[in-house]
C-alpha cells in the first residue's frame, strides 16, 4: 500500500471506527447523527459516553484490520483515537459529568457487573 493509499484508507477506518466506539458505548449513539459539538448545557461528547478500555481495543483493532492497516502502525492509530473524541474509559469521570449537567447515569444504563470499575 503507498503511502497516499495509507492516507485515505486512515482517514476512513478513523472515522469508522469513531462510529462504532460511539456505537458500543453506554449510551450508543450514532455519531453521524450528532449534530454539533456540546454547548455548555452539556458535557463534551467524549465524557457523556462510557466505553471500557478492552472493548475500545478491539473495536480499534477490528478496524484497523478491515481497512488493512499495517499493524506495525496501530499503536499511532489507537493513541490518535483515544486521544481525540473516543468515548471515556473512565465511568468515574462520565458519572460525574453526566451529574453535573443532570444527566442520567450511565451506571443505571450498563448490564450488571460493567460497572465494577466505578
Amino acid at each position: 500500500m503507498d503511502r497516499n493509499q495509507l492516507s485515505e484508507e486512515w482517514s476512513q477506518a478513523y472515522d469508522e471506527a469513531l462510529n462504532e466506539l460511539y456505537h458500543e458505548a453506554t449510551p450508543g449513539i450514532d455519531l453521524n447523527e450528532v449534530d454539533e459539538p456540546a454547548g455548555d448545557d452539556e458535557p463534551p461528547l467524549y465524557l457523556q459516553h462510557y466505553l471500557d478500555a478492552d472493548t475500545q481495543e478491539e473495536v480499534i483493532e477490528s478496524v484497523l484490520d478491515r481497512y488493512e492497516i499495517p499493524e506495525d502502525l496501530y499503536f499511532e492509530a489507537k493513541k490518535s483515537l483515544l486521544l481525540s473524541k473516543a468515548p471515556s474509559t473512565s465511568l468515574g469521570n462520565v458519572e460525574r459529568a453526566r451529574e453535573d449537567y443532570g444527566l442520567e447515569p450511565v451506571s443505571e444504563m450498563l448490564e450488571p457487573g460493567e460497572n465494577d470499575t466505578l
